[in-house]
């Protein structure tokens, strides 16, 4: 069941991913960096400072309880893509508005109720290149469906499809941004 629940949420997270671009570079093509503050050189193809964003809007179209927003429209396009999972992590007792420090299940890509994501490099017509999970910081939720708050310092560290943190992968940052559809 688990492993099926991850192949629903990679192939959700790359329906989500689409591009509406109209060329699209070769899938081994070689390693750039699409936002000025990404390091090519290492391999990181998202920034590793997002710095303070202000205010952002998304769309849910990945359903009502989700949130994509464009951190850089690229191309590749880099998004950050925030799910609420009831019955999971901070919402173990059902979806709530509030202040929630990251940790526990909720820094678990297969576990998480308050799920925070970078995913970058979305190439059109592949996917993405990277993906990235939440490893510390908080979230302030006005609104749970559709999502609607604020966040404050959350880090990021590169993960696999599965959720697993890549070995020696790249890290990234945001300092604070507030967020609705």
């Amino acid at each position: 069941m688990a492993g099926m629940r991850r192949s629903c949420l990679l192939a959700l997270a790359l329906a989500a991913c689409s591009d509406s671009g109209t060329e699209s570079p070769a899938i081994d093509a070689p390693v750039t960096a699409d936002s000025s503050n990404a390091d090519a050189s290492s391999g990181c193809l998202v920034s590793t400072n997002y710095g303070a964003l202000g205010a952002k809007t998304g769309t849910t179209a990945q359903g009502p309880t989700t949130l994509t927003i464009t951190l850089d429209a690229g191309p590749p396009r880099d998004t950050f893509f925030l799910k609420l999972n009831t019955g999971k992590g901070v919402f173990a007792g059902g979806l709530a508005n509030g202040t929630y420090t990251l940790s526990g299940a909720d820094l678990d890509f297969n576990n998480c109720g308050l799920c925070v994501n970078v995913i970058g490099d979305i190439v059109a017509g592949q996917g993405p290149s990277q993906f990235f999970f939440a490893t510390a910081g908080s979230v302030t939720l006005t609104s749970t469906s559709p999502p609607a708050g604020s966040l404050s310092n959350v880090t990021f560290t590169e993960v696999t499809l599965s959720g697993a943190p890549v070995d020696g992968g790249c890290t990234s940052s945001i300092a604070s941004m507030t967020f609705s559809m």
